[in-house]
């Protein structure tokens, strides 16, 4: 047997056993179902990841730091919807294909009336519902009550820790989107394929919430020599969307990922949103494969020095949550121009030129661009089994390292609560 074989039965093994030991933990009396919630969930997650022979590649970081003209950029070519403000709003999963198209996976009538019940714990009390307590989005009666119920909802049920409710977001981007995607909905999981001339227009739904809410998946197609076609690269949402589902899809996706690209534009640096993300990855126990681009936005630097001095900045923050970061620093937006140089708008074809002009920042970003492209396809080809064990070793690891957390307080709260007992036995016989 090969080394990646035993390692892996190894893992599949460990797993087993934290899995017994949740199982044995929650038989305690008193002890609730979702104690162990995220981690229960890795664990059960692990043996069809570990089936697999797919390396999945999250593209990560907050709004408008430029992933997904990072994304085409890798590709070579307009396939995801970029542009201002929130543009991704559901996780987009590219892979190698021999023609292009875009598969959109809907959910079910069935699927989105349960999601929506379960998002009625918004309301204290729901007497507009039916006896049942059933609630059916395909009547416009109930949907006519229900959006009357949103809009008589006070700021402290729409606000939760500083943010929208996930609840009343779910229900409200629902509601407003159902005109619109009613036609593609049935009572089961429906599939709505775009081929060739038509592939742009699923930009139409991965670009909305009202519409994203109603897609369980969407895989893109294309046929590109860049990527080999056991990878997945998939363009995630800003991390600090103010859309609640949108963080809660990226954490879903980060669990079957491999390989982190985070990107950070050059126009802001690192902000507190990008810490607080890195530190949620951290805990995730998913830092070990984790690549870092500074996305460069030529019109925002005067000279290489300025961008350097900003690199050597993020660094040194970064490597406050993850030492000696892989750092690297250079164009998406430039990149993906040159690959589609002879296709631009005249607009385009402006910036473009202007920014060819400074030779000192391109060769500088044409530098570290190679740079990126050597260690990004060194991990995906030659450290491929590397990437498709490491990241279970590490999750395992933090599982179990937060599991001997867990005993430990439960094994001090129990000595404790002994001690007082004991003390209060002898007080009331008059021994202390």
């Amino acid at each position: 047997m090969d080394t990646y074989s035993t390692l892996k039965k190894e893992i599949l093994t460990v797993n087993q056993d934290i899995l017994k030991l949740f199982s044995t933990a929650k038989s305690i009396p008193g002890m609730a179902d979702y104690t162990f919630g995220e981690w229960e969930k890795t664990c059960e997650s692990l043996p069809g990841q570990l089936a697999e022979n797919t390396i999945r590649v999250a593209i990560v970081g907050t709004i408008k730091s430029g992933k997904s003209t990072f994304l085409n950029s890798i590709f070579k070519g307009e396939y995801v919807k970029r542009g201002a403000g929130v543009i991704t709003s559901i996780v987009t999963r590219v892979r190698n294909a021999k023609r292009l198209r875009a598969k959109l996976f809907f959910k079910s009538w069935d699927e989105v009336n349960a999601e929506m019940e379960q998002a009625l714990v918004l309301f204290p009390s729901a007497s507009w519902l039916a006896e049942d307590g059933r609630f059916d989005i395909r009547q416009k009666k109930e949907r006519e009550k229900l959006q009357k119920a949103l809009g008589e909802l006070s700021t402290e049920q729409l606000i939760t820790r500083s943010t929208r409710n996930i609840n009343n977001v779910l229900l409200t981007s629902y509601l407003k989107g159902f005109e619109a995607v009613s036609d593609f909905i049935t009572t089961e999981t429906g599939i709505q394929l775009y081929e060739n001339k038509r592939f742009p227009d699923h930009k139409a739904f991965v670009g909305n919430e009202t519409l994203a809410v109603y897609l369980k998946d969407v895989l893109l197609e294309i046929n590109s020599d860049n990527v080999q076609s056991n990878i997945e690269i998939a363009d995630c949402q800003g991390s600090d969307s103010s859309n609640p589902l949108h963080l809660a899809m990226i954490q879903d996706y980060l669990l079957l990922t491999h390989l982190i690209v985070y990107v950070i534009s050059s126009r802001t640096g690192l902000r507190q949103a990008d810490i607080r993300f890195l530190s949620m990855i951290k805990k995730m126990g998913i830092m070990d494969n984790i690549v870092f681009v500074v996305n460069c936005d030529f019109s925002e630097h005067d000279s290489v020095d300025d961008l350097q001095n900003l690199v050597g900045r993020i660094r040194e923050e970064i490597a406050m949550i993850k030492p000696d970061p892989d750092v690297y620093c250079f164009s998406a937006l430039y990149n993906l121009f040159s690959s589609l140089e002879d296709s631009l708008s005249d607009k385009d074809r402006q910036r473009y030129e202007y920014w060819k002009a400074d030779g000192a920042l391109i060769a500088s970003s044409n530098r570290d661009l190679a740079k990126f492209e050597s260690i990004f396809k060194e991990r995906l080809a030659r450290k491929r089994y590397t990437l498709l064990l490491r990241n279970h070793i590490e999750r395992l690891g933090v599982i179990l390292s937060g599991i001997g957390d867990w005993t430990a307080l439960n094994r001090d709260v129990l000595t404790n609560d002994c001690l007082l007992y004991t003390s209060d036995a002898a007080d009331d016989q008059g021994l202390v």
